[in-house]
């Protein structure tokens, strides 16, 4: 059996740098919705200039989590485990929207969702030091934490983690919660 790791959570709650520790650690590819979804996006801000990063991202969020799932179901077939990370918040706010992410990987997979918590000033400071053109209305002068939107965890069954642990505290959660025996190391 397969095993799907969905690693979600906010902007800066360090889904990405999570998932590659872990994918490394299992020896699993990693789906990065930035990283599968970038030709998309660069196609659709080459056709319209007019839209900037954020902009983009926005008008495109369901062909991107479209495509993220479609490059997920193919990385799973044979049984293959992978792990998948984004921001997932629509999805995991709703037993239906979630079930509509899930279904396509079938009974042969098992979907783990990891949601990664993190404080809003914590998310501030890393957006901040990372610096993303798609952050700047939340980090722009005088926004400040109040310009961060709370977000609201996930509805749907979950691990949480604080993202402030070590990557290494973290990869042990994961491996103690969901069968470390089974997994690939």
């Amino acid at each position: 059996m397969g095993e799907v790791f969905v690693i979600a959570g906010a902007a800066g709650s360090g889904k990405t740098t999570f998932g590659r520790a872990l994918a490394k650690r299992l020896a699993i590819p990693l789906l990065d919705l930035d990283d599968v979804t970038a030709p998309l996006v660069e196609n659709f801000r080459a056709a319209h200039p007019q839209h900037d990063e954020a902009e983009a991202l926005r008008l495109l969020r369901d062909d991107r989590y479209r495509e993220l799932q479609q490059a997920a179901v193919t990385a799973t077939s044979n049984r293959k485990s992978v792990i998948v990370a984004a921001p997932f918040t629509s999805e995991v706010s709703s037993p239906e929207r979630w079930l509509g992410f899930t279904s396509p990987f079938g009974s042969l997979n098992t979907v783990q969702l990891i949601w990664l918590e993190v404080s809003r000033e914590e998310r501030l400071r890393r957006m901040k030091a990372r610096g993303a053109s798609r952050d700047a209305h939340m980090t722009s002068a005088g926004s400040g934490v109040g310009g961060l939107a709370p977000v609201i965890p996930p509805v749907v069954g979950h691990l949480s983690i604080d993202a402030e642990l070590t990557n290494e505290e973290k990869i042990a959660l994961v491996l103690s919660c969901f069968g470390g025996d089974s997994l690939p190391v």
